[in-house]
């Protein structure tokens, strides 16, 4: 079994010749839009889930009464959700953007 996406920037010289060479949305119109789909889908649960998690390290950082060593794994917690955040926010949607470019 292929991987329907397996591929997809090898063009062999008869293909570009012959005009083929376009975005993902022209070549495999159903491929594309399932791949959109489900970027879509990660990028906002992804990004929901990970404020979630970030408000919740804030808000128990705030009524946090022990001075333990605690904190640094809080602080590991929040800079993970917040790299996630970043990744959800701008590299999925700029992914999705990416499929119909020419």
């Amino acid at each position: 079994m292929e991987f329907p996406l397996a591929g997809l920037s090898e063009m062999n010289s008869s293909e570009a010749a012959d005009g083929q060479r376009g975005s993902l949305y022209r070549r495999m119109p159903v491929t594309a839009s399932l791949y959109a789909g489900v970027l879509g889908v990660a990028a906002v649960v992804g990004t929901v889930g990970n404020l979630v998690v970030i408000v919740t390290v804030i808000i128990k950082q705030v009524h946090s009464r022990s001075t333990t060593g605690s904190g640094v794994g809080r602080a590991f917690i929040a800079n993970l959700a917040l790299s996630d955040l970043i990744v959800t926010c701008l590299i999925n949607p700029l992914a999705v953007a990416g499929l119909s470019r020419t």
